[in-house]
């Protein structure tokens, strides 16, 4: 176990030293009670990544209660799709809900704390999207901070069958991160350890793109660390994942947060 974590540690540790450094390494404000997520079929597969986010989000000992997650997402969607000044300023946005009693029951509407934010796969590094990934980020973190949210930027993963990816797409998050004061959760950095040292271990549906429930646990698990600073190693919460299988996506999950943060 030893040998595997040091190899694990050097591995990330090697690739985090070649990109740009984080400059935000934190919220302004921690423990973010309401949280919006955007972007489009990386964050809706598996019956959405908020999901198992709210779980480890409930499953903790610490943050206390009243967080509530709301994920707007798009099919095939860049950011360039997405209203985000609407998403915030809509007076209807979680103003009632439906109880599992089939009750109607009205809430109160609470303004966002944080708007997490993803591209699409290529938007960051293909040469004819490039400069729109980085314009619309610009726009969106404007737009945000001006209604008191703070973005935060959830960097996407290589394809399984062009690894290399995650090169060009951690560089442009990072790069679109510093320049906006946004946080970058590295959720591609840990898919790229897993596809490295855990290779039994499928992130992937047979897309080779889209994440199984595994890679959307995973990414779920990197949010956790990275925006609420807390480990998601020993949380009851496995999302229906073999436990064993969870454990290493939760370590992986959580080593990847404090390298890239340190």
């Amino acid at each position: 176990m030893k040998k595997i974590v040091f190899i694990l540690f050097f591995s990330l540790s090697s690739l985090v030293n070649a990109l740009p450094e984080p400059i935000v390494k934190e919220l302004n404000k921690p423990n973010p009670k309401q949280i919006l997520m955007v972007g489009n079929s990386f964050m809706y597969y598996n019956d959405s990544m908020h999901k198992p986010l709210n779980y480890l989000i409930r499953s903790s000992k610490t943050l206390g209660k009243g967080h509530k997650i709301r994920s707007i997402t798009i099919n095939g969607s860049s950011l360039t799709w997405h209203d985000v000044n609407s998403y915030i300023n809509n007076r209807n946005m979680g103003s009632f809900s439906i109880t599992s009693s089939n009750e109607y029951k009205a809430r109160k509407q609470e303004p966002f704390n944080i708007a997490i934010m993803q591209d699409c796969s290529q938007c960051p590094v293909n040469e004819a999207r490039r400069q729109k990934f980085h314009d619309i980020v610009d726009e969106h973190s404007k737009t945000l901070r001006g209604n008191n949210v703070e973005p935060v930027l959830m960097m996407t993963w290589a394809y399984k069958d062009m690894p290399s990816m995650i090169n060009g797409l951690a560089k442009e998050y990072i790069k679109a991160g510093n320049r906006n004061k946004a946080l970058v959760v590295p959720v591609g950095l840990a898919f790229d350890e897993i596809n490295k040292n855990y290779p039994s271990i499928n992130l992937y549906t047979p897309d080779k793109r889209h994440p199984s429930k595994e890679g959307t646990y995973l990414a779920a698990c990197v949010i956790f660390s990275s925006v609420f600073k807390e480990s998601p190693i020993g949380s009851p919460y496995l999302f229906g994942i073999e436990r064993d299988i969870a454990l290493n996506l939760q370590k992986v999950a959580w080593e990847t947060s404090l390298d890239f943060y340190n």
